[in-house]
């Protein structure tokens, strides 16, 4: 099990990457503008930039739902993350468990 970090909710990136998922005009909207799509989200500063790296090392050490997450590659948003990209970044939470 993964602590969330200190301010952070999770609540606003599961909706987003939940949406991302089943709501085609939001899907495009993260896909087109990114920074647009994210503003009328409940993130904090850090979450909203995690999200917008595509930095899901960081996700998951937030507590992020790998499920969700792993619909980053699969939809193309927000920055066209690729399946290798994605296991690449989330395998360094192994290399480096740092809370």
């Amino acid at each position: 099990m993964v602590d969330t970090l200190p301010g952070v909710s999770l609540f606003g990136i599961h909706k987003t990457l939940y949406l991302l998922q089943n709501d085609l005009d939001f899907r495009e909207r993260l896909r087109t503008q990114p920074e647009a799509a994210m503003a009328e989200m409940p993130l904090t500063v850090h979450e909203r930039q995690a999200l917008l790296t595509g930095d899901v090392a960081e996700l998951y050490r937030m507590g992020t739902h790998t499920f969700l997450m792993s619909r980053l590659p699969r939809f193309n948003a927000l920055g066209g993350l690729t399946r290798e990209e994605y296991q690449k970044r989330l395998s360094t939470v192994l290399e480096d468990p740092r809370p």
